[in-house]
């Protein structure tokens, strides 16, 4: 066996450690829950209820949506954590970003490639990076992740 393939092989088993390791059956991962933390939940019919996580016993878990919601542990198939931001927030925070780089990207590299006789105007540069940070934050973080899987 190369040493290229064995490089990979040891690469490959230090990643999917951690994913593998994730146990997502235990009740008593709730307990990392914060009261007032955005939960959704995944009932035994199927049925979705979404709010904020007041708390949770041996037997059951409540949550407030307009009222509060009290569910037995039996009828619990999934318990995730909400994101905190959206993803068109998160876009246009992206996008923020990507223009304020775009900026500098113009005012330094811009100016010497001008001074070269490339004539990249500065709307290229600060479209560019307005582009590349709305992509990049709206794929990126705040997804859902699960808490408690039966």
């Amino acid at each position: 066996m190369g040493i290229h393939r064995q490089i990979a092989l040891m690469l490959a088993g230090a990643l999917a450690g951690p994913v593998l390791a994730a146990d997502n059956s235990a009740w008593t991962n709730l307990s990392a829950l914060k009261p007032g933390t955005r939960i959704g939940i995944i009932q035994a019919d199927m049925k979705r209820v979404e709010g904020h996580f007041e708390g949770f016993t041996e037997s059951g878990i409540s949550l407030r949506t307009d009222r509060e919601v009290t569910l037995r542990k039996e009828e619990v198939v999934r318990v995730y954590r909400r994101p905190r931001a959206s993803r068109p927030i998160r876009a246009v925070v992206g996008a923020a970003i990507g223009a304020a780089g775009g900026v500098i990207l113009s005012n330094t590299v811009g100016t010497r490639f001008r001074n070269e006789g490339q004539d990249v105007s500065d709307a290229a540069y600060i479209g560019g990076g307005v582009g590349i940070g709305a992509a990049i934050g709206a794929v990126s973080g705040g997804g859902y992740r699960t808490v408690y899987q039966r």
